[in-house]
């Protein structure tokens, strides 16, 4: 069942371990703190086994340099509860796409990351290249 604060979604991919958010707007650092722990906790069985995580940010504004700096806390978190992989569906914004590529970058983790204009691309890309 999904789950909804503010400008973010969160909610399970039916039949597989991938964890999906969905955000429209404007966000903040204290809804990025509750996207952060509500996808932990959809994830929490997984992590002996991996997961994936999806952020559907087509329809988000960029953000400011204190959510980007949520934005990597959060990504370390991920990976260190076994996301294998993000994926990003930033339809076509070039913004997003460079903001998503610095803030992972900037976590150093080394997880496996993908850009994709919907969240059907980064399902099939998630299946195919990463078996999640």
């Amino acid at each position: 069942m999904a789950k909804k604060n503010g400008a973010q979604t969160v909610d399970v991919v039916a039949g597989r371990k991938v964890v999906l958010s969905a955000g429209v707007g404007k966000t903040n650092v204290d809804e990025l703190k509750w996207l952060t722990t509500t996808v932990l906790d959809y994830a929490k069985a997984w992590k002996s086994t991996g997961w994936a995580y999806i952020a559907d940010c087509s329809q988000m504004s960029p953000v400011s340099p204190a959510e980007g700096t949520e934005l990597v806390a959060m990504t370390k978190a991920f990976v260190d509860a076994g996301c294998k992989a993000f994926a990003f569906a930033e339809g076509r914004s070039i913004m997003l796409k460079v903001q998503a590529q610095k803030n992972t970058e900037r976590s150093q983790t080394g997880v496996t990351e993908g850009h994709f204009a919907t969240v059907e691309e980064a399902l099939d890309w998630l299946k195919a290249e990463v078996h999640i």
